[in-house]
């Protein structure tokens, strides 16, 4: 098991297709995020702005990657993870820049940015973002081959 987590990619990363991305996106928006906006409007009378759905929200976009291995429900269900350029999981301060920084700045341009961002990931041959570019991390296809058994040695 080791072994297989050490080098969990193969030589090359396989990244993950748009429609893979937006897939994931959509059921992370359905899962987690609508459903704790309809809890925050009939539990304290508004859609966003208490400090418990805050809360909930950021450990789940900040905390759970870190914790899984880069993998969000969305992701898992799309089968595609968030790494590190250099193939490792990602931590705790590339999520905060990653979903806490750059969509600030999504939010303080009036969407040009991610308008940016889009363009860049139809563009560029590793579909990174401009989130993905900040934070040094790229999305890739699940990236242990299946034909890996787990007792068996990875050589990269």
């Amino acid at each position: 098991m080791d072994e297989v987590k050490k080098h969990r990619r193969p030589s090359v990363q396989v990244y993950a297709a748009i429609w893979q991305r937006a897939l994931a996106m959509i059921v992370d928006l359905a899962v987690v995020t609508a459903p704790l906006s309809v809890v925050s409007y009939l539990v304290f009378g508004n859609w966003r702005g208490d400090w418990i759905t805050l809360a909930v929200e950021a450990f789940y976009w900040l905390v759970i990657p870190v914790l899984t291995g880069g993998y969000t429900i969305g992701k898992w269900m799309a089968g595609i993870r968030i790494e590190m350029r250099k193939g490792t999981d990602p931590g705790i301060l590339c999520m905060f820049l990653r979903y806490g920084i750059v969509p600030f700045m999504y939010l303080i341009s009036f969407g040009v940015l991610f308008l940016v961002s889009v363009g860049m990931m139809l563009i560029r041959p590793d579909r990174k973002t401009l989130h993905d570019v900040i934070a040094n991390t790229v999305v890739v296809k699940n990236s242990v081959p299946k034909y890996v058994h787990h007792n068996t040695k990875v050589s990269a």
